[in-house]
């Protein structure tokens, strides 16, 4: 927190931007489902075993077939930020693997992205952890292991509308076989943090003329937002949808374009996503 600003003491309030999607299984299965030759049931959870706690378990239903954890909604969608970043997973298998179908598959606009895992899963009660690249340094085929070479452009396409990471938990061809699945990580790059000013002063010196809410528009978790600002007695003066510092920005005017008094006001700034809303105050001197 530093000062900046004019004759007002303005106050740089920075609020992280990094985060991560994770499923540790630490009381239920998270909302993962499970899918065999396009078909499946849900995975079943297991309260200990896991690395460590819980974790989730599929089986095998048709022998020969690849049966696949499939990722909640909340992995899903618009995961730019997570270009060059990594997915993360521990697995485990009930029977020695004897089989390496592709281990991880991705799937978004219109392309469906695959890769090998390096090393066969560890049998159960051992587990192996897994790290794979979002870019085209990790050679991800397309359609299947034997497609063409993803490059970063698809791998951006796939990324930009993500409808579905399905991670492989049998590797035997023999029937009933199954594995787990642990500790999923989808990462995201690093994106600069949020840096919210508490002060304005819009009189047109190109100093503090806005309020500003620094990179807020970077990040696919923080683009689609909703900002309100209200007076010292909570009645709404301003909102917008989007805020991006330049088009959709507060300038010391209400709703209506009316100009307001100087003063304190408070602010809320909401996320679309699962990102948790900012709220304080700033100070208005014209």
């Amino acid at each position: 927190m530093r000062n900046i600003g004019i004759s007002l003491c303005f106050v740089l309030f920075i609020v992280s931007a990094k985060g991560q999607i994770i499923s540790t299984f630490d009381s239920d299965a998270d909302g993962w489902t499970g899918i065999d030759n396009l078909t499946g049931s849900n995975p079943t959870y297991q309260s200990n075993g896991g690395n460590p706690g819980g974790y989730i378990e599929v089986v095998d239903g048709v022998q020969g077939t690849a049966t696949y954890f499939n990722a909640p909604a909340k992995f899903l969608g618009n995961r730019s930020s997570s270009y060059g970043a990594t997915l993360r997973f521990d697995l485990q298998v009930s029977i020695t693997p004897n089989s390496s179908t592709a281990g991880v598959r991705l799937i978004g606009g219109g392309i469906t992205l695959v890769k090998l895992l390096p090393d066969l899963p560890a049998v159960a009660p051992a587990w192996t952890s897994y790290t794979f690249k979002l870019d085209e340094s990790e050679d991800w085929k397309i359609i299947n292991t034997y497609g063409n070479i993803a490059d970063a452009e698809d791998i951006k396409t796939v990324l930009g509308s993500l409808t579905a990471i399905g991670i492989n938990g049998e590797y035997s061809t023999v029937a009933d076989d199954g594995g787990g699945l642990d500790n999923v990580v989808l990462e995201t790059t690093v994106v600069p943090d949020i840096e919210v000013y508490n002060g304005i002063s819009p009189n047109n010196d190109s100093k503090n003329d806005s309020f500003k809410i620094l990179n807020i528009d970077l990040s696919p978790d923080t683009q689609n937002n909703n900002v309100t600002i209200y007076n010292r007695w909570g009645d709404l003066v301003f909102e917008t949808v989007n805020y991006d510092n330049t088009k959709n920005v507060f300038k010391g005017l209400n709703s209506s374009g009316d100009r307001l008094p100087s003063g304190i006001y408070f602010y809320k700034i909401e996320f679309a996503s699962a990102r948790e809303s900012i709220t304080g105050y700033l100070t208005l001197k014209h």
